[in-house]
């Protein structure tokens, strides 16, 4: 199942849109064919259900004519004078008169025959002894007749109406003889005395005769059956002849008039169908047992013709289905083949769609996402070209840091030989700060260290100015080791010196605070300087160059700050300048905190 699902996963969108379109599409095409076909081989078998019981029906119709024709026959030799002279002479009459006897009513009795196409034998039995017959022989049960043995039980407790009765005998495997048998009781007209009896016995083949038709499916089977479920006459099969039929279907079929059933058949392929009809007159029932499979076997030009249409269909629906799934994945392969260009550095693509569907809009996404990354690279570009420009820069300043660093440290040694302290904590000072600027590090250090370079620029400023300017620290334990821009934090100070306390007449103040607010550091740098005009302040808002009012000295001006900052941060930072002539500046800064100094790359 997980190999199947892992196959599942590697085929192509447009493969899994085809198959599911033709999923979609075929199981109700297969449900409808499957349907259609068994709702038609139903109606069919019905239909051929029908027809079969009305030709049992008409069958039976005939096989009753048939019976009505044998009833009027042995009517009439009831009735005939003839018939009834010579069965009231006596048994001892001469040899002469008994010939003719003979003759006339075999004469009678052929005339019968000749009338009509019967298979059938008639019998005379006369209480005076006379037996005549049509038959080669006359069987030793009509030649000494027990008055209480079958037939001729019932015709003498009918008293002169016509009974019936099946022969259960059967004398060959092929030639079955007489099946059926009508009997009646003959008396004298006038005054009733029993003359005899006159019987009937219907051969096999006069049966079979009526209802051949009736047979008309393979592996089908016909029984005509008495009113008790003997098996009066069966087609194909003879060997049950004269036999009850033992069938499970039996009890329905005797309980029932008419109609068809399905009846299961144990270890068998096929079940049977079951049609029976009833005689009104005799209660003879004709009984048709017919394989299903033989039924719906006039069904399979229908069940071709479902197959076809289902693969017709099927076909169909995967070429529908091919071409709407190449219609929907075409603009998605497109896209993919750009994207594959991207891959390999080509930026310059550019997806075109007419649709203004899903992937139309992801379309413009994905060119307004390029668009975005080209300009980002510029932005990148341009910050490398920049970085390089102050590396370059940073080179060819190198040799006269280098060369001032080692005259304060030769200005060092020799204060410290004339015991000069003043002089030589100044030069240690004034070359940390050289040191500090001319490493090449990383440009990202702990605020601690930051912190450091501050204190060696103010000890300088302290010898510069003495008393003039009382200096105030107040940064917090947990900033110290966050991250910032190397040298951040002394163009800020150097400003407030240089332009603001330098310039005052007096004494003055400088405090610089830090500490953290929620996700920011912030930096806090004021002096109750001479403070900055209004208009110099929207100056500095639009053009950061900070120029000094004394002739000759120019301060560090804050673009440069603000140009690092946004190097580094891009819009993710806060610098704010707050002002008034005669009484200080306020300068605030806000840059996000930095755990590591990887960190700084995420805001570019």
């Amino acid at each position: 199942m997980a190999q199947w699902s892992r196959r599942l996963h590697a085929l192509e969108l447009k493969t899994k849109l085809t198959l599911l379109l033709l999923i979609i599409a075929v199981i109700p095409l297969a449900f409808l064919g499957t349907f259609s076909y068994r709702k038609a081989s139903s109606e069919i078998q019905i239909k051929a259900c029908e027809i079969i019981l009305e030709n049992l029906s008409q069958v039976n119709y005939s096989l009753t004519y048939f019976v009505k024709d044998i009833e009027q026959l042995s009517m009439y030799i009831y009735s005939n004078r003839d018939i009834q002279k010579i069965l009231a002479k006596p048994s001892d009459r001469s040899m002469q008169e008994k010939y003719q006897d003979e003759q006339t009513v075999n004469q009678i009795l052929k005339s019968f025959l000749g009338f009509k196409v019967w298979d059938i034998e008639l019998y005379v039995l006369g209480e005076n002894g006379d037996r005549y017959f049509t038959g080669d022989l006359l069987p030793n049960v009509y030649r000494d007749y027990n008055p209480n043995w079958g037939l001729i039980r019932k015709a003498r407790m009918a008293g002169g109406s016509v009974v019936w009765d099946t022969n259960y005998s059967l004398k060959k495997m092929e030639d079955y003889g007489a099946v059926l048998s009508s009997g009646r009781q003959l008396k004298q007209v006038g005054s009733g005395l029993p003359l005899g009896y006159f019987v009937v016995n219907i051969m096999e083949p006069a049966l079979a005769y009526k209802y051949d038709k009736a047979h008309q499916y393979p592996g089908g089977e016909v029984y005509l059956l008495d009113s008790n479920g003997y098996i009066i006459s069966s087609l194909p099969y003879k060997q049950q002849v004269g036999t009850r039929l033992d069938k499970p279907y039996m009890t329905e079929v005797l309980q029932g008039k008419k109609g068809f059933f399905r009846n299961q058949v144990k270890d068998s392929q096929s079940d049977n169908m079951v049609i029976y009809d009833t005689s009104d007159t005799s209660g003879f029932k004709l009984v048709s047992v017919i394989p299903v499979n033989a039924l719906t076997q006039e069904s399979s030009s229908i069940r071709n013709l479902t197959i076809f249409i289902v693969l017709s269909g099927m076909l169909i629906s995967y070429c529908l289905a091919y071409l709407l799934a190449e219609y929907i994945t075409r603009p998605l392969r497109k896209l993919r083949l750009l994207m594959k260009d991207v891959e390999k550095g080509n930026l310059d693509v550019v997806f075109t769609s007419k649709y203004q569907d899903e992937v139309g809009h992801l379309g413009l996404s994905f060119n307004k996402m390029l668009q975005r990354i080209k300009h980002l690279i510029d932005q990148i570009y341009a910050k490398q070209l920049k970085v390089q420009e102050a590396e370059l820069k940073a080179i060819q300043a190198q040799f006269t840091p280098h060369f001032l660093y080692n005259a304060l440290d030769s200005i060092n040694w020799m204060a410290r030989i004339h015991r000069i302290e003043t002089i030589s904590n100044t030069a240690v000072a004034l070359g940390e700060l050289l040191r500090f600027s001319i490493n090449r590090g990383h440009p990202i250090i702990q605020i601690r260290e930051d912190l450091k370079q501050i204190h060696n620029y103010l000890k300088i400023q302290e010898v510069r100015y003495r008393d003039k300017i009382e200096v105030q620290l107040h940064i917090h334990e947990d900033i110290l080791d966050l991250y910032v821009p190397k040298l951040l934090i002394q163009p800020i100070v150097e400003n407030a010196i240089s332009h603001g306390l330098e310039m005052k007449k007096g004494s003055g103040f400088l405090k610089i605070e830090g500490k953290r607010v929620d996700n920011w550091v912030q930096i806090i740098v004021e002096d109750n300087g001479v403070g900055i005009a209004q208009w110099k302040l929207a100056t500095l808002a639009e053009d950061d160059s900070y120029i000094s009012d004394r002739e000759g000295k120019t301060g560090i001006g804050l673009s440069n700050l603000r140009r690092r900052l946004a190097l580094h941060f891009g819009s993710s930072y806060q610098l704010g300048i707050e002002s008034e002539v005669g009484v200080g500046t306020k300068v605030l800064l806000r840059i996000p905190v930095i755990t590591h100094p990887s960190e700084v790359d995420t805001y570019v």
